[in-house]
């Protein structure tokens, strides 16, 4: 076992989710609602984003750690950012980039030579195909996928089984296969 974490969450789905994997990679951990002050290392489980980055922020970048699966499988070459939080099954390609706070649910793939911005979240099996580009806070529902080359604009959020062939608009949602934008 390795000295202590703290997960600050709300037992929801998430928090839920980074206390099993903090299980499965040994650590001895407790979940909290807020920053305890003699925390040493910790990871923000919170579903919502902007409560993420808000406490992330306030921080030290080396307090806070990773947690990736151990079934899961992040290429050498790839950059983490902060609070990145990786399920069972998911891929990190090589050569991509990750922000902070992201998280590849189980099953998830973001490929080589990818892009992705802070705080995204990749649902259980989306695909990012290589070379993709994603803003801050985009939301890729399950089963979704992102062909090669595409950009995605920074809030968008795609539907679940939406399948993306041209770059997205920021702040929109798409959905279907072809996606196409609603509204």
């Amino acid at each position: 076992m390795t000295n202590g974490l703290v997960i600050i969450g709300d037992h929801d789905v998430l928090a839920r989710q980074a206390c099993e994997i903090a299980r499965l990679c040994g650590h001895l951990f407790s979940l909290c609602r807020e920053m305890p002050v003699e925390a040493q290392r910790v990871i923000v489980a919170l579903d919502d984003a902007d409560a993420r980055a808000e406490i992330v922020a306030c921080l030290p970048r080396n307090q806070v750690v990773n947690l990736i699966h151990p079934r899961a499988f992040v290429s050498p070459d790839a950059e983490l950012g902060i609070n990145v939080l990786v399920g069972a099954n998911a891929i990190i390609g090589s050569n991509a980039r990750v922000g902070d706070g992201v998280i590849a649910n189980a099953l998830s793939s973001i490929e080589h030579d990818n892009v992705i911005g802070a705080y995204t979240f990749l649902g259980t099996g989306a695909i990012l195909c290589g070379n993709v580009t994603t803003g801050e806070r985009v939301f890729v529902g399950g089963g979704a996928t992102v062909k090669p080359g595409t950009c995605v604009g920074a809030g968008t959020t795609l539907g679940a089984g939406a399948v993306l062939v041209k770059d997205a608009d920021p702040d929109s949602v798409y959905v279907g296969n072809p996606a196409r934008r609603l509204g």
